[in-house]
């Protein structure tokens, strides 16, 4: 992702980008690499915005919640189990360990009946980089469980779109 970033920022005038008004936005998985990218924030790879919604952004908090640990988690990290050996590679992924006050404005998009991804989460991310100094704003959809999918068919829950849109606007204008 950080890769993609940087050959988004170095093609920007052959594509008509503007190179200062970049946002990151993914969903699941896709929150978790967003974060993670704007959360490090490398030279090349830096954006104006991230939009994460109900990412895992503390893979360590998010083991102990999980009941048993999801399968994927265990395969996509290569690890039999999450013991004092693994944790390291965990926590290298963990979007969390890397908050400081210069990453960019976070929007934090979480159901607060995620069955997958722990509604706290998000709580602790943005808590994190209120902490240090960084601006995060959390919106909590009220019922919603994971992912946008659950949500559509659900009038209640689609304010979210938005919100997530005022919010881009506002944050990208700045």
């Amino acid at each position: 992702m950080e890769a993609a970033v940087g050959w988004i920022k170095a093609n920007a005038a052959k594509y008509k980008v503007d190179a200062k008004r970049i946002a990151l936005i993914g969903e699941s998985s896709g929150g978790h690499l967003v974060s993670f990218v704007g959360a490090r924030n490398q030279p090349g790879a830096r954006v104006a915005a991230v939009v994460s919604m109900y990412g895992i952004h503390d893979f360590i908090s998010a083991s102990i919640a999980w009941k048993p640990i999801p399968v994927e988690i265990l395969q996509l990290f290569g690890i039999p189990a999450v013991n004092a050996k693994t944790a390291p590679i965990l926590i290298k992924a963990s979007p969390v360990v890397y908050v400081s006050k210069d990453m960019p404005p976070f929007l934090l998009m979480h159901g607060s009946n995620d069955e997958d991804v722990p509604y706290e989460q998000s709580v602790e991310m943005c808590n994190a980089m209120k902490n240090a100094g960084a601006q995060c704003d959390l919106i909590t959809i009220q019922g919603a469980p994971h992912g946008m999918d659950h949500w559509e068919g659900h009038p209640e829950f689609l304010w979210y779109k938005k919100a997530l849109v005022d919010w881009l606007r506002k944050t990208l204008s700045r």
